[in-house]
């Protein structure tokens, strides 16, 4: 995470666990080719839990070249704690996770059950959610941790800052560490970035790499090379991406084959009559317009209309659909979502635009949307990007200027 109060936004990257990579010992035991996170239990073995988050911070250090300001080591049960303390966290989940481990080797990983949509995810739900990678890769679960973390800064008080550092240090305990001294001064220092953070936006920086799918030993690993990482490190370090809204945007009101080719330019095209079929028929359980696009890209393949309630805060009980595509076979799933709830979390920051004669709501990385909301009365609608946002911003401003309450 790289807080940098001149640059206007924040950036964060994850280093894939399956990186190959040099480890040294401080004995000077050379270990290649590792995958990256084997620092750490290296590093265990040969000084306990503290040396493991020192030899993968030394790890990173000299793979990357750059000096770390500081370390924050958080147990599983440490996650769970940390959520738990702030509430939980409501998060946009984007498709279906189910597994029951029944003994085979198609189920052999955790167990998750979490349907799509909008919701509050709390305890083990949470740590799985963010875990998961069974049936995508490393890079699609390090973008939901990054949309995870972006969620849970949405909802942290802005107001005090410093006190919920420092209740959450004294919640978890040991199952948080941290290199960064715990005097009041660097609290403050912390409180003060993290303030920061929550008014800019978080950038996600993609980690660059040859070969994600590397089988070498038997095991997938992911393979970069030097140019590769600087080129990553010096997108993180001084990358400053603006979002730009597409001129071609400034207005939804054209000529139907004028409209035609341009949707056809940007890959969308009619929606299928399948997901259409869908939404007609989750449309009677919803106490409000269900909105459904009248275009999709050409690869996305609709998966379902699910219809379910959510409560907020303050226990009050609010209705919600998610009408979800699949993108590509890689984690990729687009959505379109309404509920009745019009000040969610997920919007509470975000930047206010008029295109085309209507104002939207959005949520962004610095370059690229990954959430677009609109307003109609009591309810809220938008459109939300894959993980790894895979969707242009032409296409997602087209998408959500397309989706009109279902004839």
């Amino acid at each position: 995470v790289h807080l940098d109060p001149e640059a206007g936004q924040i950036s964060v990257f994850s280093v894939p666990r399956d990186l190959l990579a040099t480890i040294t010992t401080r004995s000077g035991q050379t270990y290649y080719p590792r995958k990256v996170n084997a620092a750490y239990t290296i590093g265990s073995l040969e000084g306990g839990t503290d040396r493991g988050a020192e030899l993968a911070a030394e790890t990173i250090e000299r793979l990357l070249h750059v000096k770390l300001n500081g370390v924050i080591d958080v147990t599983f049960k440490g996650f769970i704690d940390v959520v738990d303390t702030l509430g939980c966290v409501y998060v946009n989940v984007d498709h279906r996770y189910y597994n029951v481990p029944n003994g085979s080797v198609e189920t052999n990983y955790s167990e998750i059950n979490l349907q799509p949509g909008y919701q509050k995810l709390c305890y083990e739900n949470a740590l799985s959610y963010v875990r998961y990678r069974h049936t995508d890769s490393d890079f699609v679960r390090v973008a939901r941790q990054q949309d995870f973390i972006r969620d849970l800064r949405e909802q942290v008080p802005g107001g005090n800052l410093i006190g919920e550092i420092d209740t959450v240090s004294k919640a978890v305990g040991k199952a948080v560490t941290s290199t960064f001294h715990s005097s009041a001064s660097q609290l403050i220092e912390l409180g003060k970035l993290a303030l920061f953070s929550q008014q800019k936006p978080l950038r996600q920086v993609k980690f660059q790499a040859d070969n994600v799918n590397a089988m070498i030993g038997g095991e997938s690993s992911v393979t970069s090379s030097p140019p590769l990482i600087k080129a990553t490190v010096k997108d993180f370090l001084h990358g400053h991406e603006q979002l730009k809204i597409p001129s071609s945007s400034a207005s939804s009101h054209s000529h139907h084959g004028a409209q035609r080719a341009s949707n056809a330019s940007l890959d969308l095209y009619p929606v299928s009559a399948s997901g259409k079929a869908m939404a007609l028929t989750a449309a009677p359980g919803v106490p409000f317009p269900l909105e459904y696009p009248s275009v999709q890209t050409g690869p996305a393949i609709p998966q379902e209309v699910h219809v379910y309630t959510l409560e907020d805060q303050h226990k009050h009980v609010h209705h919600a659909y998610v009408a979800v595509w699949q993108q590509n076979g890689l984690g990729g799933y687009c959505d379109v979502e309404g509920v009745d709830w019009v000040n969610i979390p997920l919007f509470s920051r975000a930047r206010a635009q008029k295109i085309g004669g209507r104002s939207y709501l959005l949520v962004d990385d610095g370059s690229h949307i990954h959430d677009i909301g609109w307003r109609v009365g009591r309810v809220i609608y938008w459109v939300s990007n894959t993980l790894l946002e895979d969707l242009s911003n032409p296409q997602m401003i087209a998408i959500a200027q397309a989706t009109r309450p279902l004839h």
